[in-house]
């Protein structure tokens, strides 16, 4: 008759071929983790990541090296971006409304939530404006200062206009093509005043000793 050799019982937690210590130790931290969730301690719980410090949170911004139409286009394009997050009123304010504020009943909810009306309507109310920075509105203002600085004049009335519509077309995205129908200017000729505008500006703040930053 064969002998039968019986494993002992394993413990609770303890997988086939994991060693008994590092079953032991993931029991300890599951039961710390236990714990921790019950006192309300989240650096405790099992799985967990850490909070990164603040240092990784805000990424450095690094100052180009030279001025160069590239970095001319990019303070540019923030520079609208930044105008875009300032709280401002782009008009003038009309008559306002004096209605109650309407209150929806179930079925008007509903009808709201099969056409994706709620939907929408809870994303313009949970929308965040993070406002800019100090360092970025000064770098806002010097930015839209040259197209009028350095680009002043009749014979640059188009190449101003060029720079400032690319900027703005780039920082919200904006269908070139149909921009550029809608002032009927073909794309080669508007990136051809765009570059030249571009260059202009750059070497009058070399030739200015305009500081980077």
């Amino acid at each position: 008759m064969e002998s039968v050799h019986l494993t002992p019982d394993r413990p609770h937690g303890e997988r086939c071929g994991e060693p008994r210590s590092e079953a032991l130790a993931l029991a300890d931290r599951a039961a710390a983790a236990a714990r921790a969730e019950l006192i309300g301690n989240r650096r405790g719980i099992l799985g967990v990541v850490e909070q990164p410090s603040a240092q990784f949170l805000v990424r450095p911004r690094r100052a180009p090296e030279r001025w160069s139409f590239l970095v001319v286009m990019e303070r540019m394009e923030e520079a609208f971006r930044t105008l875009s997050r300032l709280p401002m009123a782009t008009r003038p304010r009309g008559y306002v409304n004096s209605m109650p504020f309407y209150l929806y009943d179930r079925a008007d909810l509903n009808a709201q939530l099969e056409t994706c009306e709620l939907e929408r309507l809870a994303r313009q109310r949970n929308r965040v404006r993070i406002l800019p920075s100090p360092a970025e509105i000064s770098r806002m203002e010097e930015a839209l200062r040259w197209p009028t600085a350095y680009l002043s004049g009749l014979e640059f009335h188009h190449v101003a206009r060029a720079v400032n519509l690319g900027a703005l077309w780039a920082a919200f995205d904006t269908d070139m093509d149909k921009a550029l129908k809608r002032i009927k200017v073909t794309r080669r000729a508007f990136n051809a005043r765009k570059l030249q505008g571009l260059r202009i500006i750059a070497a009058a703040l070399v030739r200015h000793r305009v500081p980077l930053r």
